[in-house]
């Protein structure tokens, strides 16, 4: 098992695997958020990420982003995850997948950027204390609390407003627009 993270643009390897496969995933059109895997999606991110599993197979694929909606140095990790395997399960702690590229993005943002918090964040509520509490397995601690905050540009989108678990400086949270 082993996890790359890298800038777009530097591994021509790597683009082309993480192209390839986010091409299937955003074909496959049964998938609820299929959408949000179009090619321009990825042209402004930071960094990209594939985990591979023990037979060297990409299992997860994910990138690490800023906007500039949200307060300086503050990176989402784990944006537009997906798994291009089918061990598709019923989840009861967070994979070794999950957790060793959330591991491999910090490490990343840590070493390439001036990083003072990073971010996952999700539309729905109920997830926020699970993953908090799985991600300590990858010595990765997380808070929460409880607003919604501006994911994307558009205020008057609905799905733009998300919870998010964080780390780092959360003085910077009060820069962020939340409700």
């Amino acid at each position: 098992m082993r996890t790359v993270t890298w800038v777009p643009g530097s591994n021509t390897e790597y683009d082309e695997l993480f192209e390839d496969l986010r091409a299937k995933h955003y074909a496959d059109t049964s998938h609820r958020l299929w959408r949000n895997y179009n090619k321009e999606i990825f042209a402004e991110v930071a960094a990209l990420t594939i985990y591979f599993d023990e037979d060297n197979y990409p299992e997860v694929c994910s990138s690490t982003t800023h906007r500039d909606c949200w307060p300086k140095n503050v990176y989402r990790i784990h944006n537009r995850v997906w798994k291009c395997n089918n061990k598709k399960q019923f989840l009861h702690k967070v994979s070794p997948s999950m957790g060793y590229s959330a591991s491999s993005q910090i490490e990343w943002l840590h070493h390439n950027t001036d990083c003072r918090l990073y971010f996952i964040s999700r539309q729905t509520d109920n997830w926020n204390d699970w993953m908090i509490e799985h991600f300590k397995e990858y010595k990765i601690n997380f808070l929460t609390d409880s607003y919604m905050y501006l994911t994307c540009p558009n205020e008057c989108d609905d799905t733009c407003w998300q919870r998010i678990i964080y780390s780092g400086d959360a003085s910077l949270l009060n820069q962020w627009k939340r409700k």
